[in-house]
């Protein structure tokens, strides 16, 4: 019985890829190394409000205090939702719940989207959690413009943390939370192209302008300020509400 020999493989034939793959890996490696830096992360709720905590004057009211530390607490929390209002002092259950957007003007308008917050939306809800009454809403304003109607107008260098920072067409409004090291205001809003509840380190760059000084501190007063540890509502909301916008 013949016994079959197999070819032998040529030398030279032998891996003829083997220079190619470690070119290959060589490559890969070197743009691995030069790839660009992850974009940081945004900072989580506790670390802006201690951020923010830390920088207010030691001199600021008690209901200013209030005011800004409640809109910090929902930073990365509340979404924004087009006419989103809340007068639930506290945590409002809703929030993050699917609803029919009913306010009209939006291109999200009719769609179902998660409950949130509108930029106005954020201010009337930390006035309101800050004194932990409802009626506070008449006080602050509803919308945007409402809001800009019951400031008093101040010079953007005496911005305090608690004032209200505006756009210049009043499409959008903030709450001042302090300023950093270089003397840019910081702003807590609920932004739409960003989607929900943000710090933003410089206001001016956002594009906000103006600032108001609400009435709404010369009527509660610091002693209408109280402590709040985001306790759950359960209230309607109200309908006198629905349809607002900004």
């Amino acid at each position: 019985m013949r016994h079959r020999h197999r070819p032998r493989p040529r030398p030279g034939l032998r891996c003829p890829l083997r220079p190619l793959l470690s070119l290959l890996l060589l490559a890969l490696g070197i743009l691995w190394a030069l790839r660009p830096p992850a974009p940081a992360e945004p900072a989580p709720e506790a670390d802006v409000r201690a951020q923010v905590a830390a920088a207010l004057p030691a001199d600021l009211s008690p209901l200013r205090r209030e005011v800004v530390l409640s809109a910090c607490g929902l930073v990365g929390r509340v979404g924004y939702f087009w006419g989103g209002k809340s007068v639930c002092p506290g945590w409002d259950p809703r929030w993050g719940v699917p609803a029919v957007v009913v306010s009209p003007g939006s291109g999200t308008t009719g769609t179902i989207r998660p409950f949130g917050l509108d930029c106005s939306g954020l201010v009337t809800w930390a006035a309101v959690s800050a004194v932990g009454l409802e009626s506070a809403v008449s006080i602050i304003g509803n919308g945007v413009r409402a809001q800009f109607d019951q400031c008093a107008e101040v010079d953007w260098a005496d911005a305090r943390p608690g004032d209200l920072a505006f756009f210049p067409d009043l499409s959008h409004v903030g709450i001042v939370a302090g300023r950093g090291g270089d003397g840019a205001v910081w702003v807590v809003h609920c932004s739409m192209s960003r989607g929900g509840v943000v710090f933003t380190a410089d206001a001016a760059e956002a594009g906000f302008t103006l600032a108001g000084r609400p009435a709404f501190y010369g009527v509660y007063g610091d002693e209408a300020a109280r402590s709040l540890s985001f306790t759950v509502c359960s209230r309607v909301f109200p309908s006198a509400f629905t349809g607002l916008s900004g």
